[in-house]
């Protein structure tokens, strides 16, 4: 049972014979979100990433679906890490720690020498410094990624939840429900509340034709973009599965939407998405409602991880926001 990092490095440790004895000259923790995240460097000074999954969160099948859509977009030529397999050939591995709990690891190469394209704290509170070229590259890229699984991947074929109408916002959100952020459905709650049911019913009518529903990323926050001169590189497939591709840039869009540049890095996206795949007038007709979508997953991911200092910091700061997304959203309903 891992119950903190030293537990996790131990385990991790446990895994490293999987990949070769070379694979053993250090492990240093990078950090812990859904996964314990550690960088490995072998023998010859090679780099990767080594992912400890949380127990319970990804199914076998679900994890190789993860797995097998990275290896094929890298096939494709899109920049993704790597997979590396076992000495057995496998994908990942099993690790039975000293409780005799299973644990899944997997193996990536690592993209050295790069930076996340940002910080969602800084995007949203107005401290980062932007280039909005970087988000007409990050839109091209997105559609770039829309279009190889488009051509391969069929999302009814994926054993993962979908992020559509029922995933996002139904009974039972994949990341939780954001009305339990609010306390006694107060004001802010209520209005939550009403647009939910609302863009609901907007979305399952906005439906899942092939040309704008597919397999997607589902978390293009700046950190899952890391830059090494000036190329992009896209890393952390753990929420993918199907999805509505506008909600990969309403996601790529959403911390950035308060900054003082918002309004132009929200353009520079998504013309730099429509140089390789045009949306159509619906796609732009539901911009707004699935930013408000993409908010409200954050406030059910808080409502889920109380103490969580990026929990706290959707609570005080990101909470607000989607209120007066949803007031917004409400008061332009009225005017249909």
């Amino acid at each position: 049972m891992i119950i903190d990092r030293e537990s996790a490095e131990d385990v991790a440790r446990s895994a490293l014979p999987h990949y070769g004895p070379k694979v053993s000259a250090s492990l240093t923790f990078v950090k812990y979100r859904e996964n314990y995240v550690f960088k490995v460097v072998d023998e010859t000074g090679r780099s990767y990433a080594l992912r400890l999954h949380r127990g319970g969160y990804r199914s076998d099948e679900e994890l190789l679906e993860e797995l097998t859509l990275l290896a094929s977009l890298s096939a494709s030529g899109l920049q993704v890490p790597q997979v590396r397999r076992t000495v057995a050939g496998m994908p990942f591995c099993h690790v039975v720690d000293a409780e005799g709990d299973i644990h899944q690891v997997d193996m990536l190469d690592w993209v050295e020498g790069a930076s996340p394209l940002g910080d969602i704290g800084d995007a949203f509170l107005g401290l980062e410094e932007v280039d909005a070229s970087s988000f007409s590259a990050l839109g091209r890229l997105i559609a770039d990624l829309h279009l190889k699984v488009s051509g391969s991947l069929r999302p009814e074929s994926s054993v993962r939840r979908a992020w559509d109408a029922d995933g996002l916002i139904g009974s039972a959100p994949l990341w939780g429900d954001p009305l339990r952020l609010f306390e006694d459905l107060d004001a802010g709650g209520v209005v939550v509340a009403e647009a939910a049911t609302k863009l609901h019913k907007q979305l399952t009518a906005y439906g899942k034709n092939i040309e704008r529903y597919g397999m997607v990323h589902a978390d293009f926050t700046p950190e899952n973009v890391l830059v090494r001169d000036g190329q992009m590189t896209i890393i952390d497939f753990d929420d993918s599965g199907p999805g509505y591709y506008v909600f990969d840039l309403a996601t790529a869009a959403f911390f950035y939407l308060p900054h003082r540049r918002g309004e132009e890095i929200v353009a520079s996206l998504l013309a730099g998405y429509e140089e390789v795949r045009p949306l159509t007038d619906v796609d732009r007709s539901i911009w707004k409602p699935m930013l408000l979508a993409r908010g409200l997953t954050y406030l059910g991911w808080a409502a889920e991880r109380p103490g969580d200092p990026t929990s706290d910091f959707i609570a005080e700061h990101v909470r607000p926001f989607v209120v007066r997304l949803a007031q917004d959203y409400m008061g332009a309903a009225e005017l249909v």
